[in-house]
């Protein structure tokens, strides 16, 4: 039986194959504010996900604002909500798969 050696990197490459951890909190600009986001590696999910990236992704991108200010909502009743929580409710919701009124539905139901 012949055993190889193991393979050895190119001239100028790492050695090492192991993964560097980051060390220091990235910064993420939100619409409420900074956001420092630090990596847990012994955390199997996090609370918030990609969802503070893609947050500065609208918010840099000016992608929301200018939906909020095309929408055609107007509420007349003083205890209405603001246009940019129904709509930033909504924008959540879909992101998360939320189906709350869809009562187990499935989306094979009437397809023959």
């Amino acid at each position: 039986m012949v055993i190889k050696p193991p393979a050895t990197p190119p001239e100028g490459e790492s050695k090492t194959t192991a993964k560097t951890l980051i060390s220091t909190p990235l910064e993420v600009d939100t619409y409420d504010g900074k956001l420092f986001i630090e990596w847990d590696p012994d955390a199997a999910v996090t609370p918030l996900g990609q969802l503070p990236f893609f947050i500065q992704f609208l918010k840099l991108g000016c992608r929301f604002e200018p939906w909020v200010e095309d929408c055609p909502l107007v509420y007349q009743s003083p205890n209405a909500p603001k246009v940019v929580n129904v709509l930033g409710s909504l924008f959540l919701s879909i992101l998360s798969g939320h189906r709350h009124f869809s009562y187990n539905v499935s989306p094979y139901d009437g397809i023959a």
